[in-house]
């Protein structure tokens, strides 16, 4: 549930302004969104180096670096496997201290713990205070965090400016936003453009003049996607079992239909009423209790099977039966067998016996 901004281009005529003005990120306008957004829990700004070679007695490569504040790590899941996380003393400091991803581990330092290690970024001397796990990302906007590094915003102010900017440290790539709660986080991104329109002189209704990629609300459209098909297949799953239920049920009174005789002969000779309900409820209810564990079964195989393929990522969780699922599908089948079995056995406990016996004999 987080926001990633950008800077855009005013699309609207605003405050004595033309349109067509680039509208860049500063490191101010995340100093004042930070001290007047109520809807905001958390921000971060975020600068990102592409061009800086890293280094060790190892190997080397070429990797993103971002300079970023301690609370950009809980925002972006940044999780450490060896080592710790930046912190406020390490950034107020400008400290040449760095997180290296799990792939940029294995690549300058043959992967293990590299915790204490030097590394030269840029041309200077790091130490690496935390290595990621391997991390799975089905988005990103900057590339896989597995291939990144990350160092303390003000030492990447300090260190490294950008080469097309001269000495102007200032500009922020992107700043990153936590909403108080998930579900305010259309009024947030409001609160958002409305602050940075005041700081920018253009109109918060204009989505050109900054873009803003609201994790919740695409969370919230794939909920809605999902929360559709679960419906659209709850229906189907009613709509076939109430199809058995009315298949047993034409199945039970054909049973009934040619077992008159058989029932009158009981009756005749001192069967009760519910002995006759009773015989073909438990009939029908054999039934479709036979017939549904079948198919329990069957889908039961069906998602082992589908689980045993290794069709499992980060995206596809694998065919999930939890005990839960097995106790809603358990009650549905026992209804259905109530259901389907109680019109025929009524049917068959109502018979005259004298009817019955002339009836069959006709």
């Amino acid at each position: 549930d987080i926001m990633i901004i950008w800077g855009g281009r005013t699309s609207i005529q605003s405050k004595g302004y033309q349109r067509g003005r680039n509208i860049r990120l500063k490191y101010a306008d995340y100093e004042f969104i930070k001290k007047r957004a109520r809807l905001i829990k958390t921000i971060s700004p975020e600068i990102i180096r592409g061009n800086l070679v890293s280094k060790t007695a190892i190997n080397y490569g070429t990797f993103g670096v971002h300079g970023i504040v301690p609370e950009y790590q809980y925002m972006r899941t940044i999780e450490i496997e060896h080592g710790r996380n930046i912190n406020e003393a390490d950034n107020d400091q400008a400290r040449a201290v760095c997180i290296i991803g799990s792939e940029v581990n294995d690549q300058l330092f043959n992967g293990g713990d590299s915790t204490g290690r030097p590394v030269t970024i840029g041309g200077r001397s790091f130490t690496v205070i935390g290595v990621m796990p391997f991390k799975d990302q089905n988005n990103s906007y900057s590339g896989q965090d597995r291939r990144e590094i990350f160092i303390p915003f003000d030492t990447l102010r300090r260190y490294f400016s950008n080469p097309g900017l001269g000495q102007d440290t200032d500009l922020l790539n992107n700043m990153i936003a936590a909403p108080i709660s998930a579900p305010l986080h259309e009024e947030a991104e409001k609160e958002v453009r409305a602050l940075l329109g005041e700081t920018h002189n253009f109109d918060p209704l204009d989505d050109d003049a900054v873009f803003v990629w609201n994790t919740a609300r695409q969370a919230k459209m794939i909920d809605s996607m999902l929360a559709s098909m679960q419906w659209f297949l709850a229906t189907v799953g009613a709509v076939t079992l109430l199809l058995g239920a009315v298949g047993v049920i034409n199945i039970m009174l054909i049973s009934v239909r040619e077992r008159t005789m058989e029932i009158g002969v009981r009756k005749s000779v001192g069967a009760r009423r519910r002995d006759i309900l009773w015989q073909f409820f438990a009939e029908s209810f054999a039934l479709c209790a036979l017939s549904g564990f079948i198919g329990l079964g069957l889908g039961w195989g069906i998602c082992l099977l589908v689980n045993s393929l290794g069709m499992k990522n980060q995206v596809f969780a694998g065919a999930i039966v939890t005990p839960e699922i097995g106790l809603i599908a358990f009650g549905i089948l026992a209804l259905v067998g109530i259901g389907s079995g109680l019109y025929p056995a009524h049917t068959a406990a109502e018979m005259d016996p004298i009817e019955a016996l002339r009836y069959e004999n006709s």
